[in-house]
């Protein structure tokens, strides 16, 4: 097993064990294992009672290692960021994330190989999810013991993810829009979804950067994480991605859709320091901007 030692002094020496555990939203079940298991320690000594004080204590959480749980693909993601807790990749459009456990050319089959290829003894557990024609960031955890921490903060809207989208119309520059319109299936055509008033709750606020020729380029930042929230709201908004094969048409000058993810805000765990990770986009996205930073 390996060791994760966490210096309590000032975040926790006034907790308790369960305390700990309910902050990282550890269910009943793994808090009855992690103390049969003797999996937390205080000082090296076993914790036996889940209602002990932390104190001034040394903190150990002792972690099991289980090999990735999807068949490798051949060749590793690509990591733009690592830490001990999670990393991130970059998804290349046209790759979806989940497929089958034997799909070698899904993204965790790619971040199974980078896990067998970096000694990261876990499942393979992405914490969001991109559409299959998106580029850009897609957030991984490394540590099982954290990851329901890392699904509350999504879920809490505490990791923010921007976008820049390639749409067609002609916004005014620096214009901004608010679009809180529900999200729901289309009836009509199963892969597909529409506004609907009884569809889920859907916020995304959109920001006109630049305008040339007949496209413009929007930076977009959820608020929600319905599938497939900003093409659909750009849609209904007039401004179509390129390149969408669902709610917009093609573009021969534009390669891919027109959407990357290129920036993801969060926590570290532990300490909650605050981390801005970006995955600059490519020429196609940046010929909107020459010479200025996003």
């Amino acid at each position: 097993m390996n060791q994760l030692k966490i210096d309590a002094i000032g975040l926790y020496e006034k907790k308790t064990i369960e305390d700990f555990l309910d902050d990282y939203h550890q269910s009943k079940k793994n808090k009855y294992l992690l103390l049969q298991e003797h999996r937390i320690l205080l000082d090296d000594m076993p914790v036996r009672d889940i209602h002990e004080s932390i104190g001034q204590h040394e903190l150990t959480l002792l972690l099991k290692e289980e090999q990735p749980d999807w068949k490798p693909a051949a060749e590793p993601c690509q990591a733009v960021y690592e830490d001990a807790f999670l990393y991130i990749v970059h998804k290349e459009p046209g790759t979806i994330i989940h497929g089958d456990p034997d799909d070698i050319d899904c993204l965790n089959a790619q971040a199974s190989r980078y896990q067998l290829l970096h000694g990261i003894h876990s499942p393979v557990r992405p914490i969001h999810r991109l559409d299959k024609d998106t580029a850009g960031l897609v957030l991984y955890s490394k540590i099982p013991f954290f990851q329901p921490w890392f699904d509350s903060q999504l879920a809490e809207k505490k990791i923010a993810r921007k976008y820049l989208a390639v749409c067609y119309g002609h916004p005014k520059i620096d214009q901004v829009f608010t679009c809180r319109k529900p999200i729901g299936r289309d009836r009509h055509v199963s892969n597909k979804y529409r506004i609907s008033p009884t569809g889920q709750s859907a916020c995304t606020h959109m920001k006109c950067l630049a305008v040339q020729n007949d496209l413009c380029l929007f930076q977009c930042e959820l608020e929600t994480g319905r599938t497939h929230q900003i093409r659909v709201h750009l849609a209904d908004l007039g401004y179509p991605i390129v390149n969408d094969r669902l709610y917009g048409s093609p573009c021969q000058d534009f390669p891919n859709m027109g959407l990357w993810a290129y920036e993801i805000v969060f926590r570290d765990p532990l300490t909650h320091k605050k981390h801005k990770i970006h995955d600059l986009p490519k020429e196609e996205f940046t010929q909107f901007l020459p010479g200025e930073k996003l």
